[in-house]
């Protein structure tokens, strides 16, 4: 008498291997994206680094570097074209010859969510397709998106913010740490707390909070990747 399985026994099997895989397949993408997440962020903040200690050597300290004041023009009101010259002139002069990039898109138009442009910005876009923009600000403002141009396009999720401040004052009032120029935005938080809340309140202060784990994704960290 030959042995084998009911058509039934296949379909309940077959059955409980679907409920199983429902139940830790969103686990597993939702931990990929994580990691995926992380090592970027951490690629880019190292290219960074590196981008800056290589143009130190021949420019000098990057805190005595040369950025623009905000663009305005003759009504007083932001200047965009000329904002988007200042940034793209930084890049060029103090970091493009020392950081890997395949294109550097000047003029770019900033989409708010609401589907209205608010000015232009510098954007430059990596190999593993990541991009971030430059925005010209009391400090100089870069955005990193660990997808480019594909969504979601939110702080927190896929896009984190880092600044690049010159003046001691600005280093200290937005870096917290006087001894380097680029950085995430602390303020004046200091303990791991402090930098959770302000990341619940405002996702663009999710890189300082990222900064301190590390860049792991820890598992009270406050948004869905």
């Amino acid at each position: 008498m030959r042995k084998g399985f009911t058509l039934a026994e296949v379909l309940i099997t077959l059955g409980i291997i679907g409920i199983i895989a429902s139940l830790t397949l969103p686990a597993v993408i939702g931990h990929y994206k994580k990691v995926e997440t992380a090592s970027r962020l951490k690629k880019f903040y190292s290219s960074m680094q590196q981008a800056i200690v290589m143009s130190e050597a021949v420019n000098g300290d990057s805190k005595e570097w040369v950025k623009a004041e905000t663009q305005k023009d003759s009504e007083g009101n932001t200047d965009y074209d000329a904002q988007d010259k200042v940034v793209k002139d930084f890049f060029m002069q103090y970091l493009a010859p020392y950081f890997k990039y395949t294109n550097i898109v000047s003029g770019k138009n900033i989409v708010e969510e609401d589907g209205t442009k608010s000015g232009t910005v510098t954007k430059v876009y990596l190999a593993d397709s990541s991009s971030f923009l430059f925005n010209n600000g009391t400090c100089m403002d870069i955005i990193f998106d660990i997808n480019g141009e594909r969504k979601p396009n939110t702080p927190g999720k896929d896009q984190f913010t880092f600044f690049f401040c010159l003046s001691p004052e600005e280093i200290e009032g937005h870096c917290r740490n006087s001894k380097r120029a680029f950085c995430t935005p602390s303020y004046e938080a200091r303990t791991r707390d402090e930098l959770k809340n302000r990341c619940k309140t405002n996702a663009y202060h999710c890189s300082s909070l990222l900064e301190y784990d590390n860049w792991e994704f820890k598992d009270d960290y406050p948004y869905k990747l």
